[in-house]
């Protein structure tokens, strides 16, 4: 059972992956690697799910996708970039599901989101 940081290698003994394990299942941060040394990935586990922010680069370094999730589902802000590092799409998710339209509202001092023209 893995448990702890494993590192993955390409053939050319270059860095692959790096997976922090807990009990065999992804958790924690996790990169890949372009075979150019260049950090191909992020994205933050939670019991061998996404949970909390993901970011695919440009082998350019440049960011080309940022996702967030919650327990596996896509959760919140998900954006995609141009490689000259302009917002290209934004896209708005609540627990999986995609929303068109977003409202903040304030109760108690607490925020609430509420979903608007589902």
């Amino acid at each position: 059972m893995k448990d702890g940081e494993h590192i993955e290698y390409f053939d050319s003994g270059e860095i692959s992956s790096k997976i922090n394990y807990l009990y065999g299942k992804r958790n924690g941060l996790s990169i890949y690697y372009y075979m150019s040394g260049v950090i191909l990935s992020k994205s933050f586990y939670l019991d061998d799910e996404f949970h909390g922010e993901s970011i695919i680069y440009y082998e350019n370094g440049e960011i080309s996708y940022k996702y967030n999730y919650l327990y596996g589902e896509k959760h919140g802000e998900h954006i995609e970039y141009y490689k000259s590092g302009e917002i290209k799409y934004r896209f708005y998710y609540i627990n999986g599901k995609y929303v068109t339209k977003l409202g903040w509202i304030s109760y108690n001092r607490n925020i609430k989101l509420e979903l608007l023209g589902l």
